[in-house]
């Protein structure tokens, strides 16, 4: 893969967590850890039926530079134990904002040294 393929600017963002009124942990918002350039590759969608509403499914993966991001692959950013999965990646595209929750990372070794971040989005 080239660099120039690195084309769109994307987001890596982690949630903040807040504790209910009832003493449960949720998740109160979110915050950017990162933001680096990105090759998108759409990887089609679906749609199901949950809970009687249709869903639609978008899949996305995200190619980025492994640069420095040693720290999100082994946890210890922004001090979560284990943030890659409750992770998600913010992108803008004509002016719409969308976020895409990650569902696995894969390093991608070698000379190019690439992160392959496996997304979905649900609307």
């Amino acid at each position: 893969m080239l660099i120039g393929e690195l084309d769109r600017r994307i987001s890596l963002e982690y949630p903040t967590f807040a504790v209910t009124d009832y003493g449960d942990v949720a998740v109160d918002g979110w915050t950017e850890w990162r933001e680096v350039w990105a090759k998108i590759e759409w990887n089609g969608g679906s749609e199901t039926d949950e809970t009687d509403k249709i869903t639609a499914i978008t899949k996305v993966n995200f190619f980025i530079r492994n640069l420095d991001l040693m720290d999100f692959i082994s946890g210890t950013a922004a001090g979560d134990d284990n943030p890659t999965m409750s992770w998600r990646i913010a992108y803008t595209d004509g002016g719409l904002k969308k976020h895409y929750h990650i569902h696995n990372i894969e390093q991608i070794e070698g000379r190019d040294a690439l992160m392959k971040i496996i997304t979905k989005e649900k609307d």
